[in-house]
């Protein structure tokens, strides 16, 4: 078999939540970039039974290496049709440079906190997405993405954030950096141009950050690209600020969190934050 690159900072598919098997495709939508009518943002959907507005999944896809398919990662893998079969409305964005979603990439920065914005602000606008209940699940950079719309937005109501980086100067300064966190940062300083003010306003881990949603934060302990310690770090930091948050760090699980060990944690939080029980699949839940 041949071997993914080693660059690869996670694909959306080998971090998603549970899923049988490919579904059939979601919708492939798009709409302007709210910063460059020009450009376009790629979102899939997929609607629970009954009338919206329903509480509301939206997932980020980490870092892809190869035809970088973006937010149909999550179609491909079932996981949007799994959630809606949960009573939630399921959402997957592309992020720029991903997917059909114009580039380029930003890692983590205003272009696509800007672009997963707009998406979310259509769907409650359109009435499908609740204003009260919409929990943000990132991967990766889309963990940071994740931190970085909530610390914006007081709406959004849950974080799941699996292995993300949230202090991104000090994770960019490190000179001990191993073979794969070194192209990560690579990657980073690519993107952003490595300017001191580019890496800070894209770090959780600043003192005027402050996040009002239920926050839940997994790491790998042996993770040889993201820091289990910025993720006790974060929690910390939430707290301090007055907000809810759980760091769990799996012990000999490196970057590649497995399903089965995750799945518990995320489906109890996901169905905390967002209180909709089962008969929600047979009922509108706002």
């Amino acid at each position: 078999m041949r071997m993914l690159p080693r660059l690869v900072f996670l694909t959306a598919a080998t971090l998603t939540l549970s899923a049988c098997g490919a579904s059939a495709a979601s919708p492939d939508l798009s709409i302007p970039h709210p910063d460059d009518a020009s450009k376009q943002v790629e979102y899939f959907l997929e609607q629970p039974a009954g009338h919206g507005p329903w509480p509301t999944m939206v997932l980020l896809h980490g870092h892809q290496e190869g035809s970088r398919p973006g937010g149909k990662d999550f179609v491909d893998w079932g996981v949007l049709k799994q959630m809606a079969n949960r009573g939630y409305l399921a959402v997957s964005v592309s992020q720029p440079g991903y997917g059909n979603s114009s580039g380029p990439a930003d890692f983590s920065g205003p272009s696509t906190q800007h672009a997963v914005s707009a998406v979310i602000a259509k769907l409650r606008a359109d009435g499908l997405a609740s204003r009260e209940r919409l929990v943000i699940q990132g991967i990766s950079r889309g963990a940071l993405v994740a931190g970085l719309i909530a610390a914006q937005d007081p709406s959004i109501s849950g974080l799941v954030l699996i292995s993300g980086v949230y202090d991104v100067p000090a994770y960019v300064a490190d000179s001990h950096a191993g073979v794969e966190k070194a192209a990560v940062i690579a990657s980073i300083i690519a993107e952003t141009g490595g300017m001191a003010d580019a890496l800070m306003a894209r770090s959780l881990l600043r003192p005027d950050v402050a996040i009002n949603a239920s926050v839940l934060i997994l790491n790998g302990a042996q993770d040889d690209r993201t820091d289990p310690d910025q993720a006790r770090a974060f929690a910390r930091h939430v707290a301090r600020g007055g907000g809810n948050a759980r760091a769990i760090i799996y012990a000999d699980v490196g970057h590649r969190i497995p399903i089965d060990v995750r799945s518990k944690d995320i489906d109890s939080f996901i169905d905390g934050v967002l209180n909709a029980a089962t008969a929600c699949t047979a009922r509108a839940c706002s």
